[in-house]
């Protein structure tokens, strides 16, 4: 499989900053996408005749081939096409002096910008007549996916309702997004996506004098469910030992325990027009301090602060690492509520299963 494109970078340069351009060498016209899998299965026997299925897997990754030369464009007479040893020398080792997996970042033929990463495992010389013309080039990816990168910037005063859309190729899969945080004040913010959360109950109650009453009104709706539901009622309590709420007395977490003994986590908040809502998942909180930076990196499960350090769960007011959430977008629309007053920037790779064709 060839890839033909209008340009690549790699390993911080580029064809189009170095005069050179993708070409195909040969007859083969395939397209650069292979997708292999196989499914985990169970033995037969004399007492079952039919698999079952534990799980699907990829069996291979996906593997192709550049081919490169001299911009023909700026390059026009067959002697200014022909690559010095020199030259060659510093291609060479543009593309080999990585030793990881490594992005490369495609503009394909139809403008669209995709991402892979893995590294280039051949590159020899394209010649004739002992003359080097160009280069051909293996790249083998750590994943038979490519990846589009997606972008979205949030202004949020006070909260905000807003949607991030995942059009992965996994409908079934999760994509965990990298969010910059930064806080126009210092407080407590939370994050709520709707589209991965159980709402329990939403109505409406009235909104009091301050926020610890109406608190006191929302408690009595999440009393008022457990007892409903026959489950027993445990709240959060802080280092203070005094029941813990949080983002201004506008929201509480707690625990409620089936007549199975089953114990899971659940929170409830209440918003500026008195709506409430009692849910299970999909929320994430913390403490953050006024022009200093936070970084959540959701698929690495971490915290980093401006200058990329690791920044521990009590610093960013995290006292029960059972409660936290890392933000993912199930596949399709993602709505969520976000409290508090930032900016953020909000980065996701979403896996493509055919997007160099």
């Amino acid at each position: 499989m060839i890839l033909v494109c209008k340009d690549f970078s790699y390993d911080d340069n580029s064809l189009l900053k170095q005069n050179l351009s993708s070409v195909n060498f040969d007859d083969d016209t395939s397209l650069p996408s292979s997708i292999k899998r196989e499914m985990e299965v169970s033995e037969l026997n004399p007492f079952r005749n039919e698999a079952t299925g534990f799980g699907m897997k990829y069996t291979e990754t996906l593997t192709f081939e550049i081919h490169i030369t001299k911009n023909y464009e700026i390059n026009t007479s067959q002697e200014e096409l022909e690559f010095t040893p020199e030259e060659y020398e510093s291609i060479v080792s543009w593309l080999s002096s990585s030793n990881k997996n490594s992005w490369i970042t495609v503009t394909t033929q139809g403008n669209e910008t995709v991402k892979l990463k893995g590294y280039f495992s051949s590159i020899t010389p394209y010649e004739n007549w002992g003359i080097c013309y160009g280069l051909r080039c293996e790249f083998k990816c750590n994943s038979p996916f490519s990846y589009v990168e997606k972008n979205d910037q949030q202004t949020i005063t006070r909260s905000k309702n807003f949607m991030l859309e995942n059009t992965s190729s996994e409908k079934y899969g999760y994509v965990y997004p990298v969010i910059n945080i930064r806080p126009a004040a210092t407080e407590q913010i939370y994050f709520h996506n709707l589209s991965d959360s159980k709402i329990l109950e939403t109505n409406n109650i009235t909104l009091q004098s301050s926020n610890k009453l109406t608190l006191e009104l929302l408690k009595t709706k999440i009393e008022n469910y457990a007892k409903t539901n026959r489950c027993s009622l445990d709240y959060v309590y802080g280092k203070d030992k005094q029941v813990m709420s949080i983002c201004n007395d506008t929201a509480i977490l707690f625990y409620l325990t089936d007549a199975f003994g089953v114990k899971n986590k659940y929170g409830a908040y209440y918003i500026e027009n008195g709506q409430y809502y009692i849910f299970q998942g999909g929320f994430f909180y913390c403490q953050v301090q006024r022009d200093l930076d936070l970084k959540l990196d959701c698929g690495n499960l971490s915290l980093y602060d401006e200058l990329n350090r690791p920044v521990v769960f009590e610093r960013v007011g995290i006292e029960h690492e059972d409660n936290i959430y890392w933000i993912r977008l199930l596949h399709g629309h993602n709505t969520f509520r976000v409290y508090g007053n930032m900016t953020l920037d909000i980065t996701y790779l979403e896996p493509r299963k055919g997007a160099l064709i």
